[in-house]
């Protein structure tokens, strides 16, 4: 066997015959097999989703708003927008407003492979959405 980087054909053929590696393949459109972005489907990942996020961000931080999308092409659970609204933001900048999330989500982060953020607070929410 090569030492150097594995092939497609490589890796799936090592999914296929270890099964550990195999629940790390996720079904696409049309039952397409694809690795970009997917997490094992085990029971630590059943609870890491869209509404799982949203409800610990709304609590945590006692926000306002919270929308959370699941940005993962074949939605698993791997890639997250979220736009928090919380008077907790108040007076920081928007580093420590992301902080405070993160720390929110300590957790989870490791398992997120891409996160993006909108911190606001009620106030800039309200002017927001009057735009």
């Amino acid at each position: 066997m090569s030492t150097g980087p594995k092939q497609p054909a490589e890796v799936m053929a090592t999914a296929e015959v270890a099964p550990v590696r195999a629940e790390a393949v996720c079904r696409g459109r049309a039952g397409v097999q694809s690795r970009l972005g997917c997490r094992p489907l085990g029971a630590a990942a059943m609870e890491l989703n869209a509404e799982y996020l949203r409800e610990k961000l709304q609590r945590e931080l006692e926000a306002e708003h919270v929308d959370v999308e699941d940005t993962t092409v074949n939605r698993c659970a791997s890639s997250f927008r979220v736009l928090v609204v919380s008077s907790k933001f108040e007076g920081k900048p928007l580093l420590q407003r992301h902080r405070l999330v993160n720390a929110c989500l300590a957790e989870e982060l490791p398992r997120i492979h891409a996160f993006e953020q909108k911190t606001l607070t009620p106030e800039q929410w309200t002017r927001e959405r009057q735009k």
